[in-house]
């Protein structure tokens, strides 16, 4: 990995967490239109999915400072990992707003304001650094596992809040007319497509497919 993609790797990681974390502390000061206390924002996936990829990616940040500094020259796995599970996840929810959500709700509420970070800018943002700039280990296919593993978390109790306690509005949108069951396979599906396409993606760009 050489020295100008290690920097850019550096550079960009550090943009996803310090955006994103300025983000989600604005929304405990009312910047959210639907978010009335800054706490709910962590009942919606697109919160907790870019939170997981900030997390991957200051400690992809740190891990760069080391490769600068000639202690390493790799991420270590569990880094990786971690980076790659915030990825799949933002990029899931990148998918989710452009194919679902932008068209029952409109694409001012959904790419304008902080939206437009957490939905699209911070996606885009994770899924280059990832594949083209993070010094990262070759991704083996048991890797798919971790990143569908927050889809499956955050799924499970989403369908537990609406379905079974009734707990939270649909807000999603995920159980019209009834049809929760359609909605979590088609989300499983997609979740696998977009993790095995950005493992393979990653391993071709890093010459080790």
């Amino acid at each position: 990995m050489s020295k100008g993609k290690t920097i850019a790797s550096l550079v960009l990681n550090l943009l996803i967490f310090m955006v994103t974390t300025g983000v989600v502390v604005s929304y405990f000061f009312g910047t959210s239109k639907i978010i009335r206390n800054g706490y709910e924002c962590f009942m919606f996936f697109t919160t907790d999915s870019n939170v997981l990829a900030a997390v991957g990616a200051l400690t992809v940040a740190i891990c760069d400072v080391n490769i600068l500094k000639g202690k390493t020259v790799r991420l270590p796995r569990a880094v990786t990992l971690l980076k790659y599970a915030g990825t799949v996840s933002v990029v899931l929810t990148f998918c989710t707003v452009m194919a679902f959500l932008v068209p029952i709700y409109g694409a001012e509420m959904q790419l304008t304001g902080t939206a437009f970070h957490m939905h699209l800018v911070a996606p885009m943002m994770a899924l280059v650094s990832f594949v083209f700039f993070d010094p990262s280990l070759r991704m083996t296919k048991p890797a798919i596992l971790a990143g569908m593993l927050p889809m499956v978390i955050y799924g499970t109790v989403y369908f537990t809040e609406v379905i079974i306690v009734k707990q939270w509005n649909d807000f999603y949108a995920f159980n019209q007319g009834g049809r929760w069951y359609v909605t979590m396979v088609i989300m499983f599906a997609v979740t696998v497509v977009l993790a095995t396409l950005i493992r393979l993606i990653k391993n071709k760009c890093s010459g080790e497919a």
